[in-house]
């Protein structure tokens, strides 16, 4: 029951606990109702009974004498006129004399039931209430004995009713109350889903809005024109803690770009002092080998600084209009440029048709990313796969090398900024920002893709670049073969 309602909205379950009390209190109500008008109509049936039986003994009271003869002449002229059991309100009176002779108002023969045989025999006389069923039908009757002047008993009075009639009326009460919480029940469900989605509405708009909000697009805020609620509360605490968070990137995006620019300068300028040093003061082999190395950490600075202005280009959202260009040409220049990195030995298999739409320097520089990451990757005349592919409306390049790949712990992180793979040359040598997988996965989702992470169980990493296929090109890819289109052509090098 508790799994269900936490898979409801805040609405529906709202809406379900009010629906469940007002069913469980119609039902109260109406079982309440039921039990009381049940008893207090048996109570005067009993009550009825009673009556008969005081006014049959009242009436005796007033014969002249109490003999067999003149009990029964008295009994005659008492349920004279009074017809017993043709409707259901006329109470059956009969009397049983020590003989066995029996008087009645009515033809029907109760005395005649099971269960009324003890208590209509004068030899055990008694007062009391029984219910008993004779010939398919319920009775309530009243049992009282006859006596004689010496207070024994001559003969047992019974009066009879039958049940039927209250049962009906109480019956009928029970459809009137189930029909009336039935329908409080649906009217008040109707009612409370109802306040519960205006209530609670504005909580979809504002998932809705959280939903489009990014670190690109923080600008966007809240709509709510309702009361001062709890509701209203929280969407200006969120609208306000966008504003904080849009403030915050802000400062973070100016910092990291005008560090970046501002560092470039003296680094320039430190790097060119060096180079004149080297070149016209005469040092010392140590003072060469130091010279060398601060020539190299300043080289690496350079390229954090060069990824770090990247990225915070990529957060300010700046961006040129996208154009169709071909994914696979694409790849086809970025392992051209590859092969002067390092002496790696490349492979590339081809698609035809292989168009997006997406800006041409940034798609180009994550691709040499992921190659620059490969080659960092493997060793001296290591190979470097490359395989651009159309699968239904996605175009996908992987690129794959045969290095020791990534620790399965890391796969989870190898996108976060400064992340560095331990089993890498860079990681080894201590070059390379960490910042190179993460601009290309940026990028990626700059183009409305992704890019992905894993180990080929073959050894080595795959790094899979997914782009959507340009509509009009996946309209035409689905009409055919998906083989049909791809030719491989290798390409090698070193």
């Amino acid at each position: 029951m508790f799994a269900v309602t936490r898979r409801l909205s805040a609405s529906a379950r709202v809406a379900l606990a009010v629906t469940l009390v007002l069913a469980l209190g119609s039902l109260l109500l109406t079982s309440v109702g039921y039990i009381l008008l049940s008893r207090r109509l048996a109570s005067d049936l009993d009550r009825t009974l009673m009556q008969e039986s005081s006014a049959f003994v009242a009436a005796l009271q007033t014969a002249p004498a109490y003999s067999t003869g003149d009990l029964e002449e008295a009994t005659r002229a008492y349920l004279t006129g009074r017809v017993g059991g043709g409707t259901e309100s006329a109470a059956i009176l009969l009397v049983r004399f020590s003989g066995g002779k029996v008087i009645s108002n009515s033809s029907f023969p109760l005395e005649d039931a099971p269960d009324n045989s003890i208590g209509t025999d004068e030899g055990h006389p008694i007062r009391r209430f029984a219910t008993l069923v004779f010939e398919g039908d319920e009775y309530r009757t009243a049992t009282v004995p006859v006596l004689d002047t010496d207070g024994q008993a001559v003969a047992t009075f019974q009066a009879a009713l039958p049940t039927a009639p209250t049962k009906e009326v109480a019956a009928a009460l029970l459809r009137t109350l189930l029909i009336a919480s039935i329908l409080v029940t649906t009217v008040g469900a109707s009612l409370s889903a109802w306040v519960a989605r205006a209530s609670l509405g504005p909580l979809h708009q504002v998932a809705k809005t959280t939903q489009t909000i990014t670190q690109s697009s923080l600008s966007q805020r809240v709509d709510y024109d309702g009361p001062e609620d709890d509701v209203g509360l929280m969407v200006t605490a969120l609208n306000d803690m966008l504003d904080r968070l849009e403030n915050a990137f802000a400062e973070q995006k100016h910092f990291t770009a005008d560090a970046s620019h501002e560092l470039r300068t003296p680094l320039t300028i430190i790097r060119g002092h060096l180079e004149v040093m080297g070149m016209e003061a005469e040092l010392v082999p140590s003072q060469q080998e130091s010279l060398v190395l601060v020539m190299d950490e300043l080289e690496r600075m350079s390229r954090l600084v060069d990824d770090l202005l990247s990225l915070a280009r990529l957060d300010a959202g700046a961006m040129r209009p996208f154009g169709p260009l071909d994914l696979s040409e694409l790849a086809e220049e970025a392992v051209t440029r590859a092969r002067g990195l390092a002496p790696r030995e490349f492979t590339l298999e081809r698609a035809e048709n292989a168009s997006v739409r997406g800006d041409r320097d940034m798609l180009l520089q994550a691709l040499l990313n992921l190659l620059s990451n490969a080659v960092n990757a493997t060793a001296t005349g290591g190979s470097i796969d490359v395989r651009c592919t159309i699968d239904g409306g996605m175009v996908r390049v992987q690129v794959k090398d045969d290095g020791p790949g990534v620790p399965d712990s890391d796969l989870p992180r190898v996108f976060d900024r400064f992340y560095r793979n331990r089993n890498s040359r860079d990681a080894q040598e201590g070059g390379g920002s960490g910042l190179g997988l993460t601009i290309a996965a940026r990028l990626a989702l700059r183009h409305g893709g992704r890019l992905a992470a894993a180990n080929h169980p073959a050894g080595g990493a795959v790094f899979t670049l997914e782009l959507p296929l340009r509509r009009d090109r996946a309209l035409e890819a689905a009409g055919r073969d998906r083989q049909s289109g791809k030719r491989k052509s290798p390409v090698r090098g070193h």
